[in-house]
């Protein structure tokens, strides 16, 4: 897109990763003046998520606190061109890095307060990018899921279950992927087949959130699949959000999460674990991991933290 038609308010853009045309939404605050250069975030949906979900409303939020923020869509979701609804961490991983470099490019962003960000998994990644790349001056974490292979079977109701879910355990399912078939399964438990096997609180809160229209998370072009074939990463363990702390360079680091959030002791660890000198965590009380996505009374007093920290350490 030409730069130069970027307005006040909402932008839809593309912009490349990989060779790969991706969607998103562009928030230029309304106090920006014409030759300001702002500071920038990019903000990384929850896994499954498309922009207009919690991303869009982060960046909407500290739009309004003056950052340039920009919510896009990875490759294969909502729509952003790829295979479609392929979970793959490392893609997305180099879907933020590419997205910081369309910041960049701007000429309203202040490339030395450029901001890595993300909800959920999303706060994985946006780690994971943001770690050891020079442009990032500060990360948010907002609701961490830090998605391991310890941590993800719990999700969704033990090992063999997952395994059966991203097929890495089925020698018929792994013969299709090598022929380029992929399979799909429903990632919240929408179908009466479903109710076959127990609901973990994972896949209860999904349901409230992205449970069809009218729940907080609808929105249309959103898809209830997922193609799990890269997400095996996460069950062999070669992807795992703890591996990019000792990559982590010295920089401003902020954390929300859930009281009655997942794993809240590997939340903590992951903090204490991050090593910069300047760092705040916020703990909201009286809340689960769903809460931060989109109840104002969170999602109000976590934007406001952040900024608050940001502007005192940027």
């Amino acid at each position: 897109m030409h730069t130069k038609h970027l307005q006040i308010g909402e932008n839809k853009i593309n912009f490349e990763s990989d060779g790969v045309n991706l969607s998103g939404l562009l928030y230029i605050p309304d106090t920006h003046k014409e030759g300001q250069k702002l500071p920038a975030m990019v903000i990384t949906r929850p896994a499954s998520g498309v922009k207009e979900q919690t991303a869009g409303l982060y960046a909407k939020k500290f739009a309004e606190k003056g950052y340039i923020t920009l919510a896009f869509d990875p490759k294969g979701f909502g729509d952003s061109e790829g295979i479609p609804q392929m979970e793959d961490p490392f893609s997305v991983i180099s879907d933020n890095t590419n997205a910081y470099t369309f910041l960049a490019s701007l000429p309203q962003v202040d490339t030395a307060r450029l901001i890595g960000a993300g909800v959920c998994m999303g706060a994985g990644h946006a780690v994971a990018s943001s770690s050891n790349d020079p442009r990032i001056r500060a990360t948010v974490a907002i609701s961490p899921y830090l998605t391991s292979h310890v941590d993800y079977p719990k999700a969704f109701g033990g090992k063999v279950i997952a395994k059966v879910m991203m097929g890495i355990s089925n020698p018929l399912i792994n013969l299709c992927k090598m022929l380029g078939i992929y399979f799909y399964i429903p990632i919240v438990p929408f179908k009466k087949w479903m109710a076959l096997i127990p609901a973990t609180e994972t896949q209860v809160g999904m349901k409230q959130y992205y449970g069809g229209e009218g729940k907080p998370g609808f929105a249309p072009n959103w898809r209830n699949k997922g193609n799990f074939y890269r997400a095996s990463y996460i069950m062999t363990g070669k992807y795992n959000p703890f591996d990019f702390i000792s990559q982590f360079t010295n920089k401003p680091f902020f954390m929300a999460y859930a009281e009655g959030g997942y794993s809240t002791d590997k939340l903590q660890e992951f903090y204490d674990s991050i090593p910069a000198d300047k760092k705040s965590l916020m703990v909201c009380k009286d809340s689960n991991h769903f809460d931060l996505y989109y109840k104002p009374e969170f999602v109000d007093s976590i934007v406001e933290g952040a900024d608050t920290f940001l502007k005192e350490t940027l």
